[in-house]
This record gives structure tokens, C-alpha cells and sequence, in this order.
């Protein structure tokens, strides 16, 4: 029995739905003495290989031609509804021979980011400025998706390429959430310690990048990489889960808490964003506790409290806004606005990213006067 099962498996694969019909249609009708006359069915040599070797199964094993129909057309529908579920690309970067159809590392990578519409996880040895890439970034941040990036932290030999890049990137995407992995979470190994070499991309738990190459033009256009586009299936959620169950036992950490934890001489105890009063002292910094309850996860980031006369955050900034009486706390974007029935003009202020959005409205004459009470920093 598993010989003929084999042999079912072997030709349905990649065989449209409509041929197997045909095929289970003419074996209903056909005895199993007589099922040889079908070998020739298929175009293709290969396919009919595939064929006879079904049919001296199905001859050995003396089942009625309705079980033997059945028997295909259910392994059809199985590896068809699999395929459907989940789909593999082999993805390449390098010389192009015209060998084979392959897809390139940066195409891939932009219609993932591009694709996203809740949430987006990158992780990458290190980022090397990349326009593009990065402009898809922006442009998921401003379409309200939740973008997390794990990148390696601990320069060799003391350089500041790490903290150049954030540097520049807190300036040029503002509300991308990154995250370290701390120095003492790592095991020692001999000559140094552990690193973070994983280099994928997950969008909506659904559609996965696997890849060698790094987040640099080099690696998604010249290099010789390698990797593969995985949507649908358990994989692209399985990927995420790993990363935010990081996230949970803080074995990876956003990166200001975790400058911040670092260089004070004492660690400091997180407040709870629940439990601030409104006496905020502006330029004071505080390191403050709230649930993100999109990931069921406590966050920990490191505010500075904003005066009267500072620079109004940029959009996505992670702020914190008390309106009526109440702490909101997340990435904000705001937007002019017309109510259509009285002309009245007012800004839209949505905050978003760690929970329900929530929203509220700030009339013209007011904007000038709105300023959230205390924005992100890193250190």
C-alpha cells in the first residue's frame, strides 16, 4: 500500500486539478485488468512514468476503480490545498546566469515591507544606509504598521558605526522601534561572544524573508546571498512568536532603556505610566513602565519631559499626551481636518502602536498651544 501511495504522491505533484479529474474519470470507467491501456494519459514522459507505476500498484493491490479514483483525487486535493497554504520562493543575489527563475534579495525584501499592513519584525547583523529600504520603512510607519528591528549592537574594536546608524535613523524614521541584545544576555565563546547573525524579515505573521544577506546595497544587489520568500504557513508566524517571546523575557530590549539601564550607576525602577502625576518638570528624563497590549508585553522606554517652547516631536515619535485626565502613550501623527457640515477646521491627533488607536481633536486655534508633555530619547 505505501508503494502505490508513493506513487499517487509522486504523480499529482505539480498536476492540475482538472487533468486528475480527467484521469479519475476514465479510471472509474476502466477495470483493473485494463488499467495499463490508461499509461499513455499524460503529454509528458515523466507524468506517464509516474502513471504506470500507479497503475501496477493499483493492479497489485486489486481495489475497486471508484477507491482507486478516490485515492487520487484526494491526494490531489492534499498537495494542492498544501501548495495554496503555503508557497516557497528561492530568493538570489549574484550573478544572474538565466539558469533558472529566481527573484532578487532587495525586490523580495521591498514588496514584504510594502506588503505589511500591521506589523513588520527585520533583523539584521547590521544596516548600512539604504534609500530605498528604508523610504518602504517610512512609508509602513506612516500607514500605522508596527515596525521592530533587532540589529547586532556591539561594535568591533570599539568603533561607533552602531551608534551612528541609530543615530541617523532616530532622525530619518522616526516611531521604528529598535532593539538590542544586551552584552551580559550573551554567552561568552572563545575570542568573544555571542552575536546576532539571524538576518529575516516577517510582515503580518504571514509572508517571511529568510536571507544570508545583510540590510546593506552591497548584500541585496552585488553579493552572492542566498535565501528564501516563505508565505502563508506556520513558519512566518512561528518566526515572529520567537522574537516577541524575546521581547517578553527581555533577552532583547529597545535600545534607549537599554543605553539608559546600562550607564546608570544604580538601575533605576521603571514608573508605570498609570501612576505619573501631572507635575512633570520639563527637560527631566524618566524612565517609564506601560503595557503594550497588541503583544502582551511591558514595555520600558526612556522619556524626556517636553516644555512649553520645545520642538513639537515629529510625526511617529513615541510620546506621551495627557488628555482629559488621562496618560496616552504610543506613536502619534496628526492631520488637518474640515468637518464637511459647519467648515469647522481642527487637527486629528491619532495615537497608535501599543494598543486600541485612539484618537482625539485639537481646535485650529488651539494647535499652536498642543504640544504632547514628553517624547522617546536614546542615548
Amino acid at each position: 500500500m505505501d508503494k502505490l501511495l508513493n506513487a499517487v504522491y509522486e504523480l499529482v505533484l505539480d498536476q492540475h486539478s482538472n487533468k486528475v479529474s480527467a484521469l479519475t474519470s476514465m479510471i472509474k470507467k476502466c477495470s483493473v485488468e485494463d488499467a495499463l491501456t490508461l499509461r499513455n494519459f499524460f503529454a509528458t514522459e515523466a507524468a506517464n512514468s509516474a502513471l504506470a507505476r500507479v497503475l501496477e500498484g493499483w493492479q497489485r493491490l486489486g481495489c475497486s476503480p471508484d477507491e482507486m479514483a478516490g485515492i487520487l483525487r484526494g491526494a490531489s486535493h492534499g498537495y494542492l490545498s498544501e501548495k495554496a497554504r503555503e508557497q516557497v520562493q528561492l530568493v538570489w543575489t549574484g550573478p544572474d546566469l538565466n539558469q533558472i527563475p529566481v527573484r532578487r534579495s532587495e525586490q523580495i525584501l521591498l514588496e514584504l515591507i510594502n506588503s505589511a499592513q500591521s506589523s513588520l519584525f527585520l533583523v539584521s547583523f547590521v544596516l548600512v544606509n539604504i534609500p530605498r529600504v528604508e523610504d518602504a520603512i517610512r512609508q509602513a510607519l506612516e500607514r500605522g504598521v508596527d515596525v521592530r528591528m533587532l540589529l547586532e549592537s556591539e561594535d568591533k574594536e570599539g568603533s561607533s558605526n552602531f551608534r551612528d546608524t541609530i543615530k541617523r535613523l532616530q532622525g530619518d524614521i522616526p516611531g521604528l522601534t529598535l532593539y538590542v541584545w544586551p552584552r551580559e544576555r550573551r554567552e561568552s565563546i572563545e575570542g568573544g561572544f555571542a552575536r546576532v547573525h539571524a538576518k529575516c524579515a516577517v510582515a503580518d505573521q504571514v509572508d517571511a524573508f529568510l536571507t544570508s544577506a545583510n540590510l546593506t546595497s552591497a548584500a541585496l544587489d552585488k553579493n552572492i546571498e542566498m535565501g528564501v520568500h516563505i508565505q502563508g504557513g506556520n513558519v512566518p508566524p512561528t518566526i515572529y512568536q520567537q522574537f516577541i517571546g524575546m521581547i517578553r523575557a527581555k533577552e532583547i530590549v529597545p535600545y534607549g532603556a537599554d543605553r539608559y539601564l546600562l550607564k546608570a550607576t544604580s538601575k533605576p525602577t521603571a514608573t508605570p505610566v498609570v501612576q505619573l502625576d501631572d507635575n512633570l518638570k520639563a527637560g527631566a528624563q524618566k524612565l517609564l513602565s506601560f503595557q503594550n497590549t497588541t503583544l502582551d508585553v511591558e514595555e520600558q522606554r526612556l522619556f524626556k519631559v517636553l516644555g512649553k517652547d520645545a520642538e513639537r516631536p515629529k510625526h511617529n515619535a513615541l510620546v506621551l499626551i495627557r488628555h482629559k485626565d488621562q496618560w496616552l502613550v504610543g506613536k502619534y501623527a496628526w492631520s488637518k481636518q474640515q468637518d464637511t457640515e459647519d467648515a469647522r477646521i481642527f487637527y486629528l491627533i491619532v495615537v497608535r502602536g501599543f494598543g486600541p488607536k485612539q484618537q482625539f481633536e485639537v481646535e485650529e486655534n488651539d494647535w499652536e498651544n498642543f504640544m504632547p508633555r514628553a517624547v522617546e530619547i536614546n542615548i
